[in-house]
This record gives C-alpha cells, sequence and structure tokens, in this order.
C-alpha cells in the first residue's frame, strides 16, 4: 500500500532506490553517523539521478540496450525528464525500432502535455521519415505551446511548404522571423520572401 509521502513512480524506480541502501549504511557500520536521505522521496531522488549517469558509462560503451532500461526506470520515477524519452526515442529509431520509438514519443507527450519539447520530438521524428502530415499534427501542437522552439517553427513551415499549404508557410516563417529569441532570424525572413513570391506566382 503506497503511503501519503510516496510518489506513484511504479516498481522499476522503487527497486532502483536498493543501489543505495549499502551506501547509505556504511557510514553507520563503522560508527559514524550516516548520511541518509530524510525521506524516501529523498533517496529515490539521489537514485535516480545515479541512474541517469549511468546511462552515460554505457554509451560510452555502445551498450544502447542497456541505456534504453535505464531510461524506462528514469521515467518511472521522473515523468517530466524529457531527455530521457527522447534520447530513448533516438536510439529506438536509430536502431531501426521505429514503432516502440513512436510509442516512446507517445509516452513522452502524455506524461508532459502541457510542453512543447515531446510534441516537437515526435513531429521531428515524422519529419525525418517525409510524413509531412504527421509532422504537422504534432510539431502545430508544439507551436501552440509557449515553450516552443524556433527549430520548430522553421521545420514546421518547411512541412507546410512540402505539403502545398503556402499560406501556412509564410505565416510561420513570420512568426519565426519576428521572434527576438530565434538566431537564425535572418533565415526566416528569407524564407518568408521566398514563399511570397511563390505566392505571387501562383495568383498569376
Amino acid at each position: 500500500m503506497m503511503t501519503r509521502w510516496m510518489r506513484p513512480w511504479g516498481l522499476a524506480a522503487c527497486a532502483a532506490a536498493l543501489f543505495l541502501l549499502p551506501a547509505a549504511t556504511a557510514g553507520a557500520q563503522k560508527g559514524t553517523a550516516p548520511k541518509v536521505p530524510a525521506t524516501v522521496e529523498a533517496i529515490l531522488d539521489a537514485t535516480l539521478d545515479h541512474v541517469w549517469q549511468l546511462t552515460d558509462l554505457h554509451w560510452h560503451k555502445g551498450e544502447y540496450n542497456h541505456i534504453l532500461n535505464l531510461y524506462k526506470v528514469v521515467v518511472a520515477g521522473w515523468p517530466d525528464q524529457v531527455e530521457a524519452y527522447a534520447n530513448g526515442g533516438w536510439l529506438l529509431w536509430s536502431m531501426n525500432r521505429d514503432a516502440e520509438a513512436i510509442a516512446l514519443y507517445e509516452q513522452g507527450i502524455k506524461a508532459n502535455p502541457k510542453s512543447a519539447y515531446m510534441f516537437d520530438e515526435l513531429g521531428q521524428h515524422y519529419n525525418r521519415k517525409k510524413d509531412w502530415p504527421k509532422a504537422i499534427r504534432y510539431l502545430e501542437q508544439a507551436a501552440a505551446r509557449p515553450d516552443v522552439q524556433p527549430l520548430t517553427l522553421h521545420t514546421l513551415a518547411h512541412c507546410y511548404e512540402r505539403t502545398g499549404r503556402l499560406k501556412e508557410s509564410l505565416k510561420t516563417w513570420e512568426r519565426a522571423a519576428a521572434d527576438p529569441h530565434n538566431a537564425a532570424r535572418l533565415a526566416a525572413r528569407n524564407h518568408a520572401a521566398r514563399i511570397k513570391r511563390l505566392l505571387a506566382e501562383r495568383s498569376q
């Protein structure tokens, strides 16, 4: 039974806390006061941070399946750790495990519906697959959120153009060009001018 101060993190994250127990009790065995976190939540946070660091070690060894399993532990405890979903999805599709990648991206979206991050990840995935309509579906949702990044708008504008939706493409390029935080504003302005010329040619 889950107590009132435990998050519903799942068995994987709870089991991962066992990694910390030997270190936490080592001080007591030596006769000194152990530095044990005050709550189970603190123990799990420290453990998950350790698990996250382990992914880098496995990366350098090329142990990608181990990394994917560690990501599952991380997101069980930290569902807002969007990098775990994104990195895991990248590993999966790069190993031709496309359906699993999409499922992981969708899991990240479900866990973080207010953020543009995972909508963008799945939209960019479909963009790589040249499935422009599906890319647009997710990139539009990313663009509707306040934390959208300029690259999302650039990709969305290109997808609109590739599907013949030039007016939407122009509007998106103009939005990207007006973003003061967009380091590629000049490119966005140039693309907007190019789309205007295409629209003018189409109207003749």
